[in-house]
C-alpha cells in the first residue's frame, strides 16, 4: 500500500496564483512519476524533445529521467508517485502509458476531474489514520486505471505501423476491428492475398502471426476493462470478441498467468 505524503502526493497547481508574472518554468529532471490532468486550454508542456499544446482534459504522464518545463499559464491537478516506492505493476503501467493523452468528451473530463478533486480533498484532511490510507489508495488506483483505459482507447496501439503496405493495412484493420471477425481468411480477403502468404508476411514483419496479434489486442483491451471495474466478466468477454466466457477465461490465463477473476482480485488487493 502506498503511504500518503511519503510514497504518493496529490495537489492542484495554478501558475496564475503560484507563479505570477512568470511565463516559463525552469527546466528540470523528473524524479518521480507524474500524472497531471489539465483544467483549461492554455500553455504548452515540454517533455524531452516533444511539446504538447495544453487542452482541457489533457493527461500528461512524465517518467523519471525525463526533462520537462512548461510555458505558462497552466492549471492542473497532479499526482506524484515516488519511483522508489512503486511496486512493479504500478511502474509497468506508468512506464507504458503515453506521455500525452487528449480527452475530447467533456463528460469524461468532468468525471475524472471529480476523481482528482476527491483525492486532493483526502490529502488536505489527512491525519495519518489507516482508514484514510485505504481511501487514498483506492482513489489513486481508480484514477490510475481510468487514465490507462483512456490512454489505451485514444492510443489504440503504441507500436509503429509496419512499412510494408499490405501488412500495414492488415495491422490497422486489426487495431480497429479486433473484437469482431478477424479470421485469417477475412484479413487475407481484405488485402487480396492468400491466407498462407499473409500469415508468413505478417509474422516476418510484425513478429507475431495475425491470430497472435488479434489475441494480444483482445487481452490488452480486457485488462483495461477489468481495471476500470465497471463491467462483468461476461460483458468483457463479449466486448472483446470471445465466443464464450470459458474461451475468454482460458485465453486470458494463457497470456497473463491469471484468470480474469484472479487478475481483478490482484488489483483489489492493492487497495
Amino acid at each position: 500500500m502506498l503511504k500518503p505524503n511519503t510514497d504518493i502526493y496529490c495537489g492542484l497547481f495554478d501558475s496564475s496564483i503560484l507563479r505570477q508574472n512568470v511565463i516559463k518554468s525552469q527546466e528540470r529532471y523528473v524524479q518521480s512519476f507524474e500524472i497531471e490532468l489539465f483544467h483549461q486550454s492554455s500553455g504548452i508542456s515540454h517533455v524531452d524533445a516533444e511539446q504538447y499544446k495544453v487542452r482541457r482534459g489533457m493527461i500528461l504522464v512524465a517518467k523519471p529521467g525525463q526533462i520537462r518545463y512548461s510555458n505558462f499559464p497552466v492549471k492542473c491537478s497532479f499526482i506524484r508517485i515516488f519511483a522508489g516506492c512503486c511496486d512493479t505493476q504500478i511502474k509497468n503501467i506508468l512506464s507504458d502509458m503515453p506521455t500525452c493523452t487528449y480527452i475530447d468528451d467533456n463528460e469524461t473530463v468532468e468525471k475524472l476531474l471529480g476523481k482528482f478533486a476527491k483525492l486532493g480533498s483526502a490529502f488536505l484532511s489527512y491525519q495519518g489514520l489507516e482508514s484514510e490510507d485505504i481511501n487514498i489508495n483506492s482513489l489513486f488506483f481508480d484514477i490510475l486505471y481510468r487514465c490507462k483505459l483512456l490512454a489505451d482507447q485514444t492510443n489504440p496501439d503504441k507500436q509503429a505501423p509496419p512499412v510494408n503496405q499490405t501488412v500495414r493495412t492488415v495491422f490497422e484493420y486489426i487495431n480497429e476491428n479486433f473484437s469482431s471477425d478477424c479470421s485469417l481468411s477475412t484479413l487475407a480477403s481484405a488485402v487480396h492475398v492468400s491466407p498462407n502468404y499473409l500469415h508468413t508476411l505478417f509474422k516476418n514483419t510484425v513478429g507475431l502471426t495475425p491470430f497472435e496479434y488479434v489475441m494480444k489486442k483482445r487481452i490488452d483491451k480486457a485488462q483495461s476493462l477489468i481495471m476500470a471495474g465497471e463491467h462483468s466478466m461476461l460483458e468483457i468477454s463479449i466486448e472483446t470478441g470471445f465466443c464464450s466466457q470459458s474461451h475468454f477465461n482460458k485465453t486470458f490465463k494463457a497470456h497473463t498467468g491469471q484468470t480474469p477473476i484472479e487478475y481483478r482480485q490482484s488489483l483489489i488487493d492493492k487497495y
